[in-house]
């Protein structure tokens, strides 16, 4: 491993120069005069490691604290999802399909996804130091941990910015900025209920503010029930009610037998004294795959946050701040089914066809063993600290941070050894019977069968030390020029201790710089550059330098013409190039037949950092004739190559065409050998020969993306003599989405198809406010697009939905309460359905629209 001996040399070198220049900063009487001003009013803004100016040819969209109270969303992730620039694509609680990787998502957690351009291209800070991910191994971030009494605001850079920020901030920046000048205590509950869900929430802080310092501490706790799967008509594999399939499973109870090609339904009853007359050819069994499965699962969170600052005397101030957070969901997944062959020497053996030959079962346990529940646990950690000092026309600031994510799954499973020995079982008493449908099988025998587990549990931990300096070098006619340097080190361990042990280490060490020049400005028009760049060099997969360029054109004073120029990239994670495994698995062919595959599974210690080249440009619009107006637009440009992907990550592979080359069908039975005894097995197939095929789903640079953009946000605040009014809205258009999966395919426009960003996103919002009374109307509008995944081609229609915030504040209603506010929110007023979609086997879609429907929220939040 590297020394660390240049990075700690500058920033001792930093901390040097901060202190000699004491004397002369403290002669500084206006600066010195009022501190807690110069805490507030000298601050980095998303977008620029330059303290006092705004980020330069980007876009930052704030959320303050009146737009989180405002908000009906109960997680710190609920809410930044209603941006329309946040895409309901990837990692989230709603979906475990093998869509965008979601089936990997074990712990139910959400990110965000700027751009459509996936969770883990979206980098998410707390006050713009990194923290430690988790979720889908460890691919992301989800800020639902962080406790919304905590924020004090929202930031989102939907721009690439790894010029800045470094690896992962190709779709942009999410920064949750703590509190830190509360004085006094707030508290607030909610309870939030639909049709057979609800949800509880509540939450305190309390902080004091004084001349010189902050100290805040705030926690929230979130209790979510379940949402079972029966509770929605439309969260079914029978599709015939909507016009379409019957898509429900062979693995039922009764199941299914297969021989000589035929199918022939079990009958009903204990499986006993069967003959070849108890079946008739052609039949099948069928059962709901969601059978007492959970359509959302339910979360139990508790979080604490705290901040603090101090300054010590006109020069330094010293800062600390930390989360704790604890979330857990057991989830309801319905009975257990497999798929074996039953041999001749099992008591209850029986073949429709020719006797003696083999047989083939699909089964359900649910009358065995009824539903079992998936177990997911996360535990995160994040603290940070450090020493700042003015002085004078430059800040420097060192700093230390530690964050920790810890995640454990764990699903039940089949053993298949005990499963293979209870159906070779000559004991009648002892032996397992496929054929009964009663729940009539030995008790002894169920539990072993379906005692199996399969976990995966993570480890990840990062700290991270540096130091920066920023301030003004010299003054030309248009302001001050400025820079920023800095350096730091980031020393990452990731740790899988299931199903297989690996502990893997990362150390990245990072430089980093920022000139701002105001070109023009005085009584004229005004035009500001801003040029970034940073060098990251990773012990294990070399380095990269990354610039970012930004203009800012003001030719009259209501009026910005902005751009950005810069390139971007991800490294591929320690969970992308290390832990791989294989697993026996279930695929369906093209004519829905479940066959039986070898799926090589996990890391790819090959693999190499995607790049982006980003660019935008846009304009922001602040007419002095319409006080409270603002308007903006921007145009944005991506191109994205060598993607980390997994094409076969997918049940359907075996029906896609352009997945052919990760896919073997009919494989060598030598290689097939070779893989079971190279081991790395979560399930080995009971014989080599029944390998269907082999599916490579391991994590690879294949992928290639291009899209281009349009956002639109406007907002007008009115005064009037009965109180006040707003409205808004808040639109992403995108011009086209184009991809390709594998190498050297052509790329693909696939915006406006399922499973993909749809082209036009919005929410617009009108308000008013009278006395202490206020009332909001929310419209969210989804495009229409094409479910190109059947035939013909589905059209799905578009959806709009309203929401409705109500609040009501009393100012001092007792001696020690400041005031109190009620509110009532009520999410999907009219109960829109989401339209039909044949999603697989799902007749919505739940990456598109919301599964809960109308959903009504009442709270109150007393000031104190």
């Amino acid at each position: 491993m590297r020394s660390r001996n240049w990075i700690g040399g500058f920033g001792i070198s930093m901390f040097a120069l901060a202190v000699s220049s004491m004397p002369a900063v403290a002669q500084d009487q206006d600066r010195a005069a009022d501190a807690e001003e110069a805490r507030d009013t000298v601050i980095l803004v998303t977008g620029s490691r330059i303290r006092g100016i705004d980020p330069t040819g980007s876009p930052v969209i704030g959320l303050g604290r009146e737009n989180i109270e405002m908000s009906s969303g109960t997680t710190t992730t609920e809410i930044l999802s209603e941006l329309p620039q946040v895409f309901n694509l990837g990692a989230t609680d709603a979906s475990f399909t093998s869509a965008n990787n979601q089936n990997a998502n074990r712990t139910a957690g959400t990110g965000v996804n700027l751009r459509g351009l996936g969770t883990e291209s979206t980098l998410t800070l707390i006050d713009g130091r990194r923290v430690a991910a988790g979720g889908t191994q460890s691919q992301y971030f989800d800020p639902s941990v962080i406790p919304t009494m905590a924020i004090g605001r929202l930031e989102v850079l939907p721009d690439g910015s790894s010029g800045i920020y470094g690896s992962d901030a190709v779709g942009g920046v999410v920064n949750i900025l703590l509190r830190k000048n509360l004085d006094g205590a707030e508290a607030m509950g909610r309870v939030k209920f639909a049709d057979g869900f609800e949800e509880y929430q509540a939450g305190a802080a309390i902080g004091k503010d004084w001349s010189t310092g902050s100290l805040l501490v705030a926690g929230e706790y979130v209790e979510r029930g379940t949402l079972f799967a029966a509770d929605r008509s439309f969260y079914t594999d029978d599709l015939r009610p909507y016009g379409g399939p019957d898509l429900r499973s062979e693995f039922s109870s009764p199941g299914n037998i297969t021989a000589g090609g035929v199918t022939y339904a079990i009958p009903d009853g204990d499986g006993t004294g069967l003959t070849q007359a108890d079946f008739t050819a052609g039949t099948r069994n069928l059962q709901s795959a969601y059978l007492l499965g959970a359509a959302l699962p339910p979360q139990e969170r508790y979080s604490f946050a705290g901040t603090f600052e101090q300054d010590l005397g006109n020069v330094f101030s010293v800062y600390a701040q930390g989360v704790i957070a604890h979330r857990e969901s057991i989830r309801p997944l319905g009975p257990l089914s497999a798929q074996f062959d039953v041999p001749t020497s099992n008591p209850f053996y029986v073949n429709p066809g020719d006797p003696g030959d083999r047989v083939t079962v699909s089964y359900s346990f649910i009358n065995d063993n009824g539903s079992i529940t998936g177990e997911g646990k996360q535990d995160f950690i994040h603290v940070t600290g450090g020493l700042n000092a003015d002085l004078g026309a430059w800040n420097a600031n060192v700093f230390y941070a530690y964050g920790e994510n810890k995640e454990r799954s764990s699903n039940p499973q089949i053993d298949n050894a005990a499963l293979q020995a209870a159906l070779a079982d000559s004991n009648a008493a002892t032996a397992f019977n496929p054929f009964s449908s009663n729940g009539n099988n030995n008790s002894a025998t169920i539990a072993a069968i379906t005692g199996g587990e399969f976990r995966v549990d993570t480890n990840y931990y990062i700290d991270e030390f540096g130091a920066s300096l920023d301030g003004t070098l010299f003054t030309m006619p248009g302001g001050d020029v400025k820079l920023a340097i800095g350096v730091s080190r980031q020393d990452i361990n990731w740790q899988d201790l299931a199903p297989f042990q690996t502990d893997l280490n990362r150390t990245v060490d990072s430089v980093f710089g920022e000139l701002f020049v105001p070109v023009l400005g005085g009584e004229g028009p005004a035009l500001n550059i801003s040029a970034a760049v940073r060098y990251d060099d990773y012990s294990d997969i070399g380095d990269t330098t990354n610039p970012k360029i930004g203009v800012n054109f003001i030719p009259v004073d209501s009026l910005t013409i902005r751009g950005s120029f810069g390139t971007s990239f991800r490294a591929p994670t320690l969970a992308d190039t290390g832990s791989p495994f294989n697993q026996y698995a279930t695929f369906f062919d093209s004519d829905n037949v479940a066959r039986q595959v070898l799926f090589l599974r996990g890391g790819n210690p090959g693999l190499e950092p995607e790049t982006a080249t980003t660019w935008s440009f846009g304009a922001d619009f602040e007419p002095d004739w319409a006080p409270g107006l603002r308007l903006s637009a921007t145009y944005y440009n991506v191109d994205y190559t060598n993607r980390i992907a997994t094409p076969g990550n997918d049940r359907l592979a075996l029906q896609k065409p352009e997945l052919a080359p990760v896919i073997t069908i009919g494989p060598d039975l030598a290689r097939v050998v070779e893989i079971i005894e190279g081991g790395l097995f979560s399930a080995v197939p009971a014989d080599p020969s029944d390998v269907y095929a082999l599916v490579d789903g391991r994590k690879v640079n294949l992928g290639a993306l291009k899209t281009e953009g349009l956002e639109f946000i406007g907002s007008y605040n009115g005064v009037t003599d009965w109180g006040g009014w707003r409205a808004g809205f808040n639109a992403a258009y995108i011009l086209n989405f184009r991809r390709s999966i594998i190498t050297g395919a052509p790329l693909s426009d696939v915006v406006d198809t399922i499973n993909n960003p749809a082209q036009l996103a919005a929410r617009a919002y009108a308000g008013a406010d009278i006395g202490g009374f206020s009332a909001t109307l929310f419209a969210k509008y989804l495009g229409g697009y094409e479910n190109d995944t059947v035939a013909p081609v589905q059209d799905v229609p578009s959806h709009v939905e309203f929401d409705l915030a109500l609040r009501y504040r009393i100012d001092s209603p007792f001696a020690i309460m400041e005031g109190v506010t009620f509110t009532l929110d009520v999410e999907d007023i009219f109960d829109n359905n989401p339209p039909y979609v044949q999603n697989g086997n799902l007749a919505f879609d739940p990456n598109a629209h919301d599964m809960v429907g109308r959903t009504v929220a009442l709270g109150v939040r007393a000031n104190f």
